[in-house]
């Protein structure tokens, strides 16, 4: 018998997991403010104030062109001695690429006067600012101090938000309230004192130059992906409209953030395999397994009680939005893995340019195809399409990497069965409680997530540690 306690060394470690939880907390914030604020606003304000994230998100990425993910996967010596020596031309091109960025904001942004447009611009100054000193942070092994900041973060930023609500809503002061907090949280980074860590040059500079390029394009294509759909609506739409296809297109974070941990995890543990394909072959399945555990119980849960969960959020509000959310959580059951993931350890970015590129490009295709059609809900089914499209792009090139059938990526009769189980689970609940009041209809429902959740998770659980461990105890 082997104690867990003396053999399991976690899959996500501690430090993950504090990166985990700094990382959830702003939005789980914004996600719940997103909720009270659907509620409280018009369809018009409510509207104008989610193009707001819209936009603070896509100018961000593109004015950072890809430098947050080079500090990650840089040696900060290496680093510091290539932005010293380029200093002149890297200072000239995010010179100019800012002031392009934030000019062309400025010139198409809808539904925002001069003064919003102004405030927007600094708050996006600000954040991209601090994502900088939040990633250096979080190189120097500060996850716990990342966290702690983004808890009071978050605590200042929900409650500025309830605030601006209830003392007569002002977009301008929500935004310069947001800002000043920003600032803060900025300080509060900059007072960590920085670590003295000795890191060793490993890089050519040609090939550093050109894995910059490919993250930054990376980068911008994947925020494109992301918002394409807004923001294809948000110049054909009232901004009454665009609040109804928001709430509907709205993706829930924690299926984003399951993704991100996971890819961090798996990217760490190839990159001491790379010769061992059947190990990494083995690590891209089992994270099949264990997040399928978790997605697909919440995908479920929100097919079948998707009218209830609308009324009781929204108060019958968003009522118009259910067919739209219905159509755009069809892809949640990709939501079980990076599929890039593989491509990226081993420095195929062109391939995953590639298939970023093929999924905008099928996207748009399809939008101009089916808007006309099905209206905003063409647009969502576009989304839905081009993005199967590209998964299955990222498994047919991952699987000529490892030398292996795309199937073999996959642990597809486990997959299989657990999706037809509580496909047929969730049928019999929800025709069960047909009858049942909304609030009632929630509460089981909510249960029977929550219980399938521990089951598949208990279940991967058992299962990792048998393979692995043997018998436990």
């Amino acid at each position: 018998m082997i104690s867990i306690a003396q053999t399991y060394k976690p899959l996500i470690a501690r430090k993950y997991l504090w990166l985990f939880l700094g990382r959830i907390m702003p939005l789980l914030s914004l996600f719940v403010i997103t909720i009270i604020y659907s509620r409280q606003l018009s369809y018009t304000d409510y509207g104008t104030f989610q193009s707001v994230w819209m936009y603070s998100n896509i100018v961000n990425v593109v004015i950072s062109f890809g430098f947050s993910s080079v500090i990650l996967s840089t040696n900060l010596s290496f680093l510091f001695s290539f932005l010293k020596k380029n200093k002149k031309s890297i200072t000239t091109f995010y010179i100019v690429l800012w002031i392009a960025g934030l000019a062309v904001f400025f010139f198409v942004a809808k539904n925002f006067s001069t003064t919003i447009k102004l405030l927007v611009i600094a708050f996006i100054v600000i954040q991209n600012i601090i994502t900088v000193a939040e990633t250096l942070l979080i190189k120097r092994r500060k996850e716990k101090t990342s966290f702690v900041i983004n808890f009071f973060y978050a605590i200042l930023f929900f409650g500025w938000h309830l605030y601006v609500l209830f003392s007569g809503y002002s977009l301008s002061n929500l935004i310069m309230g947001i800002s000043i907090v920003s600032v803060l949280k900025l300080f509060a980074i900059l007072l960590v004192p920085a670590t003295n860590e000795s890191y060793e040059p490993v890089a050519e500079e040609k090939h550093f130059m050109r894995h910059w390029v490919y993250l930054g394009l990376n980068e911008i294509l994947g925020v494109i992906s992301k918002w394409i759909d807004k923001v294809f609506l948000l110049y054909l739409l009232t901004a009454s409209d665009f609040a109804v296809f928001f709430n509907g297109a709205f993706e829930i974070p924690l299926f984003g953030l399951l993704i991100s941990v996971a890819a961090s995890l798996m990217l760490i543990e190839f990159s001491g395999n790379l010769q061992a394909q059947n190990k990494i072959l083995d690590i891209f399945k089992e994270t099949f397994n264990m997040l399928s555990g978790i997605v697909f119980p919440l995908f479920f849960f929100l097919f079948f009680f998707r009218e209830e969960i609308f009324s009781f959020a929204f108060k019958n509000k968003y009522a118009a939005s259910v067919p739209i959310f219905t159509i755009s959580i069809l892809i949640l059951p990709l939501r079980i893995n990076n599929y890039s993931v593989i491509l990226q350890c081993f420095s195929q970015g062109k391939k995953i340019m590639a298939g970023s590129l093929i999924d905008i490009i099928i996207a748009l295709e399809l939008m101009i195809i089916l808007y006309p059609i099905m209206g905003s809900r063409g647009i969502v089914l576009s989304i839905v399409i081009s993005t199967y499209c590209q998964v299955i792009y990222y498994l047919w090139h991952s699987a000529k990497i490892l030398h292996v059938k795309i199937y073999k990526l996959l642990p597809i009769k486990n997959l299989i069965t657990k999706f037809l189980i509580l496909l047929l689970l969730y049928f019999i609940i929800s025709f069960s409680v047909t009858h049942f009041s909304i609030t009632l209809k929630l509460v089981i429902g909510t249960l029977i997530t929550v219980l399938a959740v521990i089951a598949g998770t208990w279940s991967y659980l058992k299962t990792f540690f048998q393979k692995n461990y043997g018998k436990v105890s």
